[in-house]
């Protein structure tokens, strides 16, 4: 496999649609990798896997994250994975700055409280009581480059859908935090695959319906490019969360 080098910017990828009167809190300016990102050539996706039967039973664990945020006039929507009993985790750019988050299931929406709050992973974990969702367990090891796996969230705000993708590599990523107040690195997945506005915060899985990771961010440059925080990465955050009851600050709102 050849490597090349992809000197696009980073975009951190969250649909959150201003609802009617309000302002959008979408947060797709460029954020740009302070260190250049080779990416390795892989294989198309195989479009096929969109359908397959791991799509459905995993669709059970995907939600959708609906939040509030007053002080700056906007409702953000995004995506979310159940990995624990009652506890969801998400992107924390998607309840930055929110007064009030829920999730929906199906035609069920539930309040929820944000319990882990990191603006350096971009990770958030909710608790949300009497969740009617199974749990998708974590990876217990790296996914290998070309192999197959599945983008599940709700792109655009609209209906749960499954994006093939397929493996890259595993880089060490330079960025800023969600707040472009300072340069963090991150453990990521790069794939090939879209990751669209609105599915950040939902998992990358594999065909055995293992959370490989949480979706992160996509190359401005290259549509099929994608970025996922590894399972390792936000593996303690994730159990941070799992322990969690209280309610945390969710900072100020993001752009």
């Amino acid at each position: 496999m050849t490597p090349r080098t992809l000197l696009g910017a980073l975009a951190l990828i969250a649909v959150m649609f201003g609802a009617a009167g309000c302002g959008s809190g979408r947060s797709d300016d460029a954020d740009v990798p302070t260190s250049e990102t080779t990416v390795v050539s892989v294989e198309a996706p195989d479009a096929a896997l969109a359908d397959s039967p791991v799509v459905a039973e995993a669709a059970r664990s995907v939600v959708k994250i609906h939040s509030v945020a007053q002080a700056c006039q906007r409702t953000l929507d995004g995506s979310g994975v159940v990995v624990a009993p009652n506890k969801v985790m998400s992107a924390a750019h998607a309840v930055a700055g929110a007064d009030s988050v829920s999730v929906a299931v199906g035609d069920q929406e539930r309040p929820a409280t944000v319990v882990v709050f990191d603006p350096d992973m971009d990770i958030a974990v909710l608790d949300v009581p009497d969740l009617p969702a199974p749990p998708l367990g974590m990876a217990d090891k790296p996914a290998e480059t070309g192999s197959d796996a599945l983008v599940l969230g709700y792109p655009g705000g609209g209906p749960f859908t499954a994006t093939p993708a397929r493996i890259r590599d595993i880089i060490e990523l330079q960025g800023p935090d969600i707040y472009r107040t300072k340069t963090v690195t991150r453990e990521v997945y790069s794939i090939r695959g879209p990751i669209r506005q609105g599915d950040s915060g939902g998992p990358l899985i594999d065909m055995d319906r293992r959370v490989l990771g949480i979706s992160f961010g996509a190359a401005v440059e290259d549509p099929e490019a994608g970025f996922v925080l590894t399972a390792k990465q936000v593996f303690e955050l994730m159990m941070n969360g799992v322990a969690a009851t209280q309610p945390v600050p969710t900072g100020d709102c993001v752009g």
